[in-house]
């Protein structure tokens, strides 16, 4: 069968690569048929809690759903949409057409949504149109010089994130990554619900409270009891009572009970670093080349640092094979550079 995930086009290619990640720690077998603007389809057999899972994780996606149709824009003139059987739908439905970056302007979007509900509607006596309250939808995507249709069967939902953005905290710092950005790093660790995670920089809880979410659990060390604090009563304020534990200690020496599943974190940086008596980037080499005694035999690590604080090399030397890395610019300021790396 083959999926269509409808990317929010953020950072590429970061939200094609959390994916595939998600479905890595799955367990889940796919190959990648086409990589677009915004859409990745791949062809896939995933079960329904599965994708269940994938709505529940995914940051950076929009929807998914399956593939029914890839058109050439000129295919629409030659009627060639009606020599594809459509999908079966017995009520309310209706058809979106989303234009990705300009793509195809001579292409109306309203004209592509009706001929897709002919189409629809052609084959299925029983379907009928309705945009406000339907129970399907057909989605269009304009997208790369084509024409991407899918019979969309999650949405995610992103206001999840927004009510745990950084400002909506109880307890904030400027420094804290992004609810959005902080799923998407734990996805790209492979990290599987029920899995040890350990922040050794946890700060207010930013990461802590995604990998929670995400139903693993977590161990967050931080030199000041002051964030040790203010990463409790913000875990606390939503929702989470237990599945954490927090430490007070130096990232370079922690005394942990047993190894952990994954190690997920984004150091401090610049005048934040100081208290702890490295440069920022000697601190996340230190880290690097302590993390092994922290992991399992097959564990893997995500970390966020500035542009410029690892290269291959550094985990290379420390016994990790790395895997990807990513280029994320936040601001003027700051452009971070996430790296996966997986111990042997």
């Amino acid at each position: 069968m083959k999926e269509v995930f409808f990317l929010s086009g953020e950072h590429p290619p970061l939200p094609e690569e959390e994916v595939k990640a998600v479905l890595e720690s799955y367990g889940v077998e796919y190959k990648v048929v086409m990589k677009v603007d915004s859409a990745l389809v791949l062809d896939i057999d995933i079960k329904h809690p599965i994708r269940k899972s994938l709505r529940d994780r995914l940051a950076f996606t929009k929807s998914f759903g399956s593939l029914l149709a890839i058109l050439k824009p000129e295919d629409l003139t030659r009627r060639k949409l009606d020599d594809i059987n459509p999908p079966r739908i017995t009520g309310k439905f209706r058809a979106t057409a989303v234009r990705v970056r300009g793509c195809c302007k001579w292409i109306r979007r309203s004209d592509l949504e009706k001929e897709i509900g002919s189409w629809i509607l052609s084959r299925n006596q029983r379907a009928k149109v309705d945009l406000s309250n339907p129970n399907a939808e057909i989605i269009a995507l304009l997208t790369s010089n084509m024409i991407i249709i899918l019979l969309k069967e999650y949405e995610i939902d992103r206001t999840l994130f927004k009510i745990k953005e950084v400002a909506a905290r109880p307890f904030v710092h400027p420094a804290s990554m992004r609810p959005t950005l902080a799923r998407a790093i734990i996805n790209l660790a492979r990290t599987r619900p029920d899995d040890m995670v350990l922040d050794p920089f946890v700060g207010v809880g930013g990461i802590a409270l995604e990998i929670l979410s995400i139903g693993a659990k977590v161990i967050g060390a931080d030199i000041s009891d002051r964030m040790l604090f203010e990463t409790k009563n913000n875990l606390i304020a939503y929702g989470f009572l237990e599945g954490f534990k927090l430490i007070s200690g130096n990232a370079l020496d922690l005394n942990l009970e047993e190894k952990v599943d994954r190690i997920v974190t984004d150091p401090p940086y610049g005048r934040i670093s100081k208290p702890i008596g490295f440069s920022s980037s000697e601190l996340v080499r230190r880290f690097i080349k302590k993390s092994p005694e922290y992991l399992k035999k097959g564990g893997w690590i995500a970390i966020s640092v500035p542009e410029g604080h690892l290269d291959e090399h550094h985990f290379l030397d420390s016994g990790f094979e790395p895997i990807q890395s990513f280029y994320v610019r936040e601001h003027r300021s700051l452009t971070r550079h996430l790296w996966t790396a997986r111990l042997p």
